[in-house]
């Protein structure tokens, strides 16, 4: 079995190489197309062993069909300069792509959407595999696909770090909104593809919303626009239409409508597409009203769910995306969520199930104990989140005899340059504390850590602040 890796890029310098470095020696060629480049790309594609194609740009899927053509491989795996693929990642689609039956054409694949220090944002999916077979062509200028009627989704991800940098969203929010428009009025309304553009739409409009609230209002009639068109075929655009109702709940909140936000809020979940982010809006609405308990339980599915889909994205018959993970981790880093009544119930579920999402539930509830909890599981999911937790019970509890242990054990997560800083400061070491609390602005936007450091330097009478500091310091603000 040969497998082509295939590539689109214009001016990708910058995520080139994190790509590159990641497909090196896993596939049997790697294509990439340019379609304009001024900077590096070519170059760099070229020093990896790529076999370079220029191509002029006539939208997205001209450009993934221009590297089909050059493909060999019995199967096509298709990149965005801003994609990762770890090694395991690798392996396992191997395994599933080895044992696949003749008539299945095209795999989804899971997405890791990351943020600007490399935490998981959202998860969602997409086909980017696919058989190299005559017939089998890519289609829209813009959120392009493979023309296949199926696609079975296997438990492989990439990490994505296109969305990272909020601009660079609006950025492409912004190039998509022409190209969409152009597209969907040469649509027959109502047709199957134009609700799909319907979708895209929807969501281009949310993303514009953020910087101007003009967007709403058309964000919000698209989206209304496309449930109608879609009334009784929830299962043939699945994935669009759970995440359709998705936007719509947000842009309400946004929008402060409580009245049509609860009407559509009640529909959704009495849908129960076992989406987390739906839950997460339900924790809010009940919180809202003061009805804690019905708000905790909102809160547990969404934890049950969140540990699901990061074990498999397709556990749902729909398909899955999610984005809401980051706001789940704001909530139990944030609110204060103990409660006596819950903490033994979930403390047997959680013995039971052992997922990461829950144990933070879990940990976020209890009011004894919780010390030995995210010990527990920190050791069964180290991630950046459950060893700062742990850092900070144990600061708590001033037992810095233990944190000089754990920042050994946990040294390749950035949490842990703060506390060796903090290390060093208790012993009186300010240059030295200094230069690990740099290290942790360096990969972290900290607007308290940023403050202390600049006390630091005026209180330890250091006078001479480079332009290293000065930049940490003022980009966290």
């Amino acid at each position: 079995m040969k497998i082509s890796a295939c590539i689109i890029a214009k001016n990708e310098e910058k995520n080139l190489p994190r790509l590159l470095k990641s497909l090196k020696g896993k596939f049997d060629e790697i294509i990439l197309v340019d379609t304009g480049s001024t900077d590096k790309t070519k170059e760099i594609a070229k020093e990896y062993g790529c076999k370079v194609v220029e191509h002029e740009w006539k939208g997205f899927a001209d450009a993934r069909n221009r590297a089909v053509e050059e493909a060999a491989g019995d199967w096509i795996w298709h990149f965005d300069a801003d994609f990762e693929l770890e090694e395991d990642e690798y392996k396992k689609a191997l395994l599933f792509l080895r044992k696949l039956p003749i008539e299945i054409k095209a795999v989804m694949i899971g997405i890791k959407n990351l943020d600007n220090s490399g935490h998981i944002k959202g998860i969602s999916s997409h086909i980017f595999i696919h058989r190299n077979e005559n017939g089998i062509r890519w289609v829209g200028k813009v959120h392009e696909t493979p023309n296949v009627e199926e696609a079975i989704g296997i438990p492989v991800f990439v990490k994505h770090y296109g969305y990272a940098d909020p601009k660079v969203q609006l950025e492409k929010a912004e190039r998509n909104l022409k190209l969409l428009l152009q597209e969907i009025s040469t649509l027959e309304k109502g047709s199957h593809e134009y609700i799909l553009k319907l979708f895209y739409l929807v969501q281009t409009y949310t993303i514009l919303s953020y910087r101007n609230k003009e967007y709403l209002q058309k964000a919000k009639e698209a989206a209304e626009e496309f449930l109608y068109l879609t009334k009784e075929k929830e299962e043939k655009f699945g994935f669009f239409f759970i995440y359709v109702y998705n936007y719509l709940l947000n842009i309400l909140k946004m929008m402060k409508d409580k009245k049509t936000f609860e009407k559509y809020l009640f529909e959704v979940l009495e849908k129960d597409f076992q989406v987390p982010d739906f839950y997460i809006l339900a924790y809010h609405f009940y919180k809202e009203q003061n009805k804690l308990k019905k708000a905790l339980k909102n809160l547990r599915k969404a934890a049950e769910l969140f540990d699901k889909s990061q074990k498999n994205p397709f556990f749902i018959k729909m398909s899955f995306a999610s984005d809401k993970l980051k706001e789940f981790e704001k909530i139990i880093l944030s609110e204060d969520l103990i409660s006596e009544d819950y903490e033994s119930e979930l403390k047997k579920e959680w013995k039971k199930k052992k997922g990461r999402n829950l144990g933070l539930l879990f940990y976020a509830v209890s009011n004894k104990d919780r010390l030995k909890t995210i010990k527990k599981l920190v050791m069964r999911y180290p991630d950046e989140l459950t060893v700062f937790l742990l850092f900070k019970e144990l600061e708590n509890k001033k037992l810095w005899k233990e944190i000089e242990k754990y920042v050994k054990t946990f040294s390749d997560f950035s949490i842990s340059y703060l506390y060796k800083g903090k290390l060093f400061e208790n012993k009186g070491m300010i240059e030295e504390a200094l230069s690990y609390y740099l290290k942790y602005l360096e990969l972290n936007k900290d607007f308290n850590v940023a403050l202390h450091v600049n006390s630091l330097l005026r209180e330890s009478g250091i006078i001479e602040i480079n332009s290293k500091i000065n930049r940490l310091t003022s980009d966290n603000k």
